[in-house]
């Protein structure tokens, strides 16, 4: 059998010949140049051919046939093992391969996180308060159960169910069964649902303009034409409504407090919404996101409560608890929830257990409701300060949406820009969000900025806005 030839290149500072002769060997190896089979020089040979001692050879070969790269035949000669196939070669990278629907889907519109910033943005509550002793206690007692061998209900814990249709009832005024309720991660999640389970795409959703970005993305992402409307004062302007036979198959609206201008709803619209949905065969999507605060209004029933028929409402406890919990729900139309409880079977089989236990207990024992109580009284006195700073400054501007919710609308009468005065804020530390950043379609008639007031504390939210409505531009 004839000798593989190999060329070997050994150099002072490459480390022991061994090592070297053992290196290059395996690269020849791995690389396909030496195939299995083939059969090497001898010790004898090689130290010949190399300038080394023999024992310097032999202690090399010796390492590869360790490693199963080489094998000796007695009187025959060393071979590379037929077990030592070559190495795979890297290749270039293949580019991903993404569906069409996930080449068209847009970049979400999320406020990234800002350390160290006074952050005026909503949607951001204040967890100073929150009692960490309640609910690790919560938690403590649904770890300690024994586990359930189930994956349990696509629709969430029943325990969750009832305590969520319980609170419902007291707080809201509104009556809805565990069965009709669906545990998600939040209003945008149950949206999602919402939109997967149901014939959506080809048809028209009604989005509120400006209003609340992730739901515009979720309609269209789902195939849906979205249909701006307007806001003013009161909320949705239902008076902009399509009128034809075939109209929209789903609207999006905030009636409890309009995102992002903090309007209410008023019962009137509240009522021709109603009316328009069943005489067109429409669905409204109630996102209730902040509704449990209210500060100078009586509280309104939610959309749910006057049309159970033909109303998705959207609950979260995002805003009440912390954004971290990621746990909502959605309730309506018992063939609604029961779709969109089969898709989430399909995409995350079912909710969580212990975290969505915890919960119940939360709600069971109080702890949530107190909460909730102990936060209001907190927000109101957190809104008299941004009024108290506001006309400390004497800005001409009017500030609206602060009967609820945890955010207003700064409205600027004095010329200028809000995107400018935000820009400048970011140059200093301070977050804040113009209006713009909410728009669709609606082309501004005003400049407004969105003040969050929720989780900065006093001092920061005066010196926050000083800056953000500095005249200097500091």
């Amino acid at each position: 059998m004839p000798v593989s030839q190999i060329a070997i290149e050994l150099t002072q500072a490459g480390g022991t010949y061994a090592d070297q002769i053992t290196g290059q060997l395996r690269t020849a190896i791995e690389s396909g140049e030496l195939q299995p089979g083939d059969r090497l020089p001898s010790a004898r040979g090689l130290s010949a051919e190399l300038g080394v001692a023999r024992g310097t050879v032999t202690a090399a070969l010796e390492g590869l046939i360790a490693e199963g790269l080489l094998e000796t035949r007695q009187g025959v000669g060393t071979f590379v093992s037929v077990d030592a196939l070559p190495a795979v070669r890297p290749r270039r990278r293949a580019r991903p391969r993404l569906s069409i629907a996930a080449r068209r889907l847009p970049r979400p519109e999320i406020d990234a996180p800002r350390p160290g910033a006074i952050d005026l943005r909503p949607c951001r509550p204040s967890t100073r308060e929150f009692p960490r002793n309640q609910w690790r206690r919560c938690l403590a007692d649904a770890a300690q159960r024994q586990p359930d061998p189930d994956y349990g209900s696509a629709r969430g814990p029943l325990a969750l169910r009832r305590a969520i249709a319980a609170y419902l009832r007291r707080a809201r005024g509104y009556t809805v069964e565990p069965d009709n309720i669906v545990i998600t991660s939040g209003s945008a999640h149950a949206m999602h649902l919402f939109a997967a389970a149901h014939a959506i795409a080809g048809t028209t959703a009604v989005v509120e303009d400006p209003g609340y970005a992730l739901a515009r993305h979720t309609f269209a992402m789902a195939g849906a034409e979205l249909l701006a409307c307007p806001v003013d004062t009161d909320g949705l302007c239902v008076g902009d409504l399509p009128m034809q036979p075939e109209g929209p198959a789903v609207v999006i609206v905030t009636p409890s407090h309009q995102f992002p201008t903090g309007a209410r709803l008023s019962l009137g619209r509240r009522r021709y919404l109603v009316e328009w949905a069943r005489r067109h065969g429409a669905v409204i999507i109630e996102d209730d996101y902040d509704g449990e605060y209210r500060y100078d209004v009586a509280p309104l029933p939610p959309l749910a409560a006057l049309a159970d028929d033909c109303v998705i409402y959207c609950g979260t406890f995002s805003k009440t608890m912390f954004p971290g919990l990621r746990i909502g729900f959605a309730a309506g139309p018992a063939e609604y929830i029961a779709a969109m409880a089969r898709y989430q079977a399909l995409t995350a089989y079912a909710p969580g257990d212990v975290v969505h236990r915890a919960l119940a207990e939360f709600i069971d024992a109080g702890h949530f409701e107190r909460h909730v109580h102990r936060m209001r009284k907190h927000y109101a006195k957190k809104r008299r300060s941004v009024t108290d700073v506001l006309s400390a400054l004497g800005v001409d501007a009017e500030l609206t949406g602060l009967d609820s919710g945890l955010n207003g609308l700064l409205r600027l009468n004095d010329g200028r820009s809000a995107e400018q005065l935000c820009e400048n804020a970011a140059l200093h530390g301070v977050v804040a969000n113009s209006l713009e950043r909410y728009r669709f379609q609606s082309k501004p008639t005003d400049d407004a900025i969105v003040i969050g007031y929720a989780e900065p504390t006093t001092t920061e939210l005066a010196q926050g806005l000083n800056v953000l409505l500095s005249t200097s531009g500091v």
